[in-house]
């Protein structure tokens, strides 16, 4: 309902040749799709369950208190971006645990839109993430969607990070991201 949304549903209602209101119901349908229903109460729980896994599955979680403080502090002055590198499942699930756990803000999460199925999807939308197809270069109105949803997060405060995935060799070396 912004006005730089109105504007560019105007737009591309122009330039496809569909009405105001087809362009507009795509928009509201691409939101459902990709948008975070967080939940307090749902990161406390997958905390409670993260305690118990990271218990059984590694001997130790080192964390980094002096950079998690640089963190803090950066956190105090706008929202943050963070990108850091995903080599499992694991990664994202661990830095949402250790933040909260250290009393910094839960990020919101750039989720593959492939892990958007029963019961993961809810849990994880729950949680933060917001489900982002691979590729919508040919889709101009889910890109103008996802964009003025980040600019929504930002201006709102919310912490978002990405994993700039670039796959791994043969090897299991980190490729440069895509």
């Amino acid at each position: 309902r912004t006005p730089e949304v109105q504007s560019e549903v105007r737009r591309l209602a122009e330039e496809t040749g569909k009405s105001a209101a087809e362009v507009e119901s795509n928009v509201a349908r691409y939101l459902r799709e990709m948008s975070a229903d967080f939940s307090m109460a749902y990161v406390e729980l997958m905390c409670v369950i993260m305690t118990v896994l990271l218990d059984r599955l590694y001997s130790e979680t080192v964390i980094d208190l002096e950079g998690l403080e640089g963190v803090r502090e950066a956190g105090r002055k706008a929202p943050l971006i963070l990108l850091p590198c995903h080599r499992s499942h694991v990664d994202y699930l661990l830095i949402s645990y250790v933040f909260y756990v250290n009393g910094l803000i839960t990020p919101h999460i750039a989720a593959g839109a492939n892990l958007n199925f029963f019961p993961i999807g809810k849990i994880f939308r729950r949680s933060g993430a917001f489900f982002i197809r691979r590729s919508f270069r040919d889709n101009e109105t889910y890109r103008v969607t996802f964009r003025e949803y980040l600019r929504k997060l930002v201006r709102e405060g919310y912490w978002i990070e990405f994993f700039p995935e670039g796959g791994r060799s043969r090897t299991g070396k980190m490729l440069p991201p895509k």
